[in-house]
């Protein structure tokens, strides 16, 4: 017994019933810097402090009651260091079948304790980065379930691990272009084609608006190099899209109307000359100038002549076509993209709605009626050739043609005689 229990690594002490010591191998008496015939007959408990004592007493009384214990304490050597020990308590038992004693083995565990502990300690401190991080969190295994998310992305998402766990993060993000991104970034990180990547996409909230985010994405790979999870740290960009929305907004648009600017209108015609399928029939440009627009200005100020424009682009936009674009070029000149040549009789209609929208006159705000005309050219392709800067060009000399025939007219460019 003596060769088993000194090679084992662990201390061994044996007791009868009455806690006095029946047997201890070498190294148990080593951590009293005594020798094992010393300890022989030594009553347990006085061996040890009275801390100690309250500590183990407890799992004494278990194991004498006929249970197996196994429990971790700190053991303070004679050195004065304390180690941690995992310890065993197994009651034997007499021929009769009764508890004779107990069978105490202890080892020394401190390193793995003290590994354990600061493991504890690192997975505490990063949950409580993840917590309070102004990113939501996301795990994912490697199916793309999810593992674990942060209370923001709950806040954000309504994802929750309780209640979401295991289920993929592709069925809660749904469908559509705003994730498509999204879902072939996870998919690039699934097959080892990417180790990490970031991805803008934009998510439902559980109140239904929509919340602008970007994603950076990392994988962790094992030894086989496969992919065993994935985190997700996602960013809340929704306000700077606004703002770049804004500034978009404000880059296409004219401020005093609110309708698309010169440069806006020119994107538009060109890309309706380049899609055949988007101006099916070809395109018709109206240019507009009002007429009797100076004598708002000179006789109400320029301040009235704002509102009045205004209220002449509301008019208009009223009346054109839901795949037209209206647009103001500056000062009091308006044009038309008409998507599709309707031919001559149905471009005589729309252009006469236009002119009905300014029979009734427009009505300041101090009250006082102002009437207005205007004055149309019209460019068109086929059979002007499909130039948006030769339209336009084409349209506003015709619109000035159609100001010296006389106001409230309109004026058709035709293609150039041949010479």
């Amino acid at each position: 017994m003596e060769i088993v229990t000194r090679h084992t690594g662990a201390t061994i002490c044996v007791v009868d019933k009455d806690l006095h010591v029946l047997y201890v191998n070498e190294a148990y008496a080593n951590w009293f810097k005594v020798r094992p015939a010393d300890l022989i007959g030594r009553f347990l408990p006085s061996l040890y402090s009275e801390a100690a004592r309250v500590q183990f007493q407890p799992h004494i009384d278990k194991a004498m009651s006929g249970q197996q214990v196994t429990y971790q304490r700190q053991i303070c050597g004679a050195d004065g260091q304390e180690m941690w020990f995992s310890i065993s308590l197994n009651p034997w038992y007499t021929p009769e079948g009764q508890v004779g004693g107990v069978v105490n083995s202890a080892l020394e565990v401190h390193e793995l304790k003290v590994t354990t502990n600061a493991l504890r300690a690192a997975n505490q401190r990063l949950f409580s980065h993840m917590e309070n991080s102004p990113l939501a969190v996301v795990e994912l295994d490697a199916k793309l379930g999810l593992v674990h998310c942060s209370s923001r992305a709950t806040e954000w998402f309504g994802w929750h691990h309780a209640s979401h766990q295991g289920e993929s993060v592709l069925n809660l993000v749904g469908e559509g272009a705003r994730v498509e991104p999204l879902r072939k970034a996870l998919q690039r990180l699934l097959t080892g084609s990417d180790r990490q990547n970031r991805v803008e996409a934009s998510l439902a909230r559980p109140d239904g608006s929509v919340q602008h985010c970007m994603w950076f994405n990392s994988a962790l790979i094992n030894l086989r190099g496969e992919t065993v999870s994935i985190m997700c740290q996602i960013e809340d960009i929704s306000e700077r899209v606004a703002a770049a929305d804004r500034l978009m907004h404000l880059a296409q648009h004219d401020s005093l109307t609110g309708l698309l600017n010169r440069g806006a209108f020119m994107v538009q015609a060109e890309e309706a000359v380049e899609n055949p399928a988007q101006a099916s029939g070809g395109i018709v440009i109206l240019f507009m100038d009002l007429d009797g627009f100076k004598d708002v200005n000179d006789h109400h100020g320029h301040h009235m002549g704002d509102t009045v424009l205004r209220l002449v682009a509301q008019r208009l936009a009223s009346v054109v076509r839901a795949d037209d674009t209206l647009a103001r070029l500056g000062g009091d000149e308006f044009t038309v993209l008409m998507r599709g040549n309707p031919g001559p009789q149905g471009l005589v209609r729309y252009i006469d709605s236009i002119m009905e929208t300014f029979a009734a006159p427009f009505v300041l705000p101090s009250g006082v009626p102002v009437t207005l005309g205007v004055s149309i050219g019209v460019a068109s392709h086929p059979p002007l050739p499909a130039q948006v800067d030769e339209l336009l060009t084409r349209a506003d000399h015709a619109m000035y043609e159609a100001k010296r025939g006389g106001k409230g007219t309109v004026h058709y460019a035709l293609p150039a005689l041949p010479v």
